[in-house]
């Protein structure tokens, strides 16, 4: 069983009198899992179309701030808590760079088809509050275990340079091994000088993590 803040329970709750069930997923499930604490969780709600009627449920909880709106997302300071609430999405590509893609939220996608757009299977595991199950449809959890770095997609992982530095992050911090598929990949993406796309902050950002 995947350990949560307590706290978030009331939340839950209350999303569930609205037949809203959330799952909790990427970074915190991964840090989880390796027995890292984090405050930031990232929360996607199923079964809900608007992120409006989020903000209503949630407001008594605290500031909910929609700066993320247009990508389905609102977040929500809660007792040291960082959280962000989405709605599942799927994303395409339209232009270049890692803001060039068009974001779509759906109501009635399944958790496999919205882990899909996941960088790493790390990343794309979620856990099921209500169920109290580990959802884990790309096998991350053994990657996990083998300390192993692979993509979801390799179709849609070539879409986004920034995945490139991801890579190598996440290789740093955690001390994994990328796949050789995945290393063919990054490979291919800086022969075709696709970190060019980023700008300066975003490499920075990114770098920083490390750190």
């Amino acid at each position: 069983m995947i350990e949560y803040p307590t706290n978030l329970n009331v939340i839950f709750n209350k999303l569930a009198l609205f037949h809203i069930k959330p799952i909790i997923v990427g970074g915190f499930i991964r840090d989880s899992l390796l027995n890292i604490s984090s405050k930031d969780i990232d929360i996607e709600l199923y079964g809900v179309s608007h992120l409006d009627k989020v903000q209503e449920i949630l407001k008594e909880f605290g500031d909910v701030n929609s700066v993320g709106k247009s990508f389905g997302v609102c977040k929500l300071k809660y007792n040291e808590l960082d959280i962000d609430f989405s709605l599942p999405r799927l994303e395409s590509k339209e232009s270049e760079g890692h803001r060039g893609f068009i974001v779509k939220t759906l109501q009635n996608i399944d958790f496999k088809t919205a882990a899909s757009r996941r960088d790493f299977t790390i990343n794309s595991m979620g856990y099921d509050v209500q169920e109290k199950k580990l959802l884990d449809p790309f096998n991350g959890l053994i990657d996990l275990k083998n300390s192993i770095l692979r993509a979801v997609n390799n179709r849609t992982f070539i879409e986004d340079p920034l995945r490139i530095l991801r890579a190598v992050q996440f290789s740093a911090r955690f001390n994994f091994k990328l796949n050789k598929n995945l290393f063919s990949l990054c490979y291919e993406m800086i022969q075709k000088s696709m970190l060019n796309e980023l700008s300066h902050e975003r490499v920075f950002d990114e770098v920083y993590k490390r750190f």
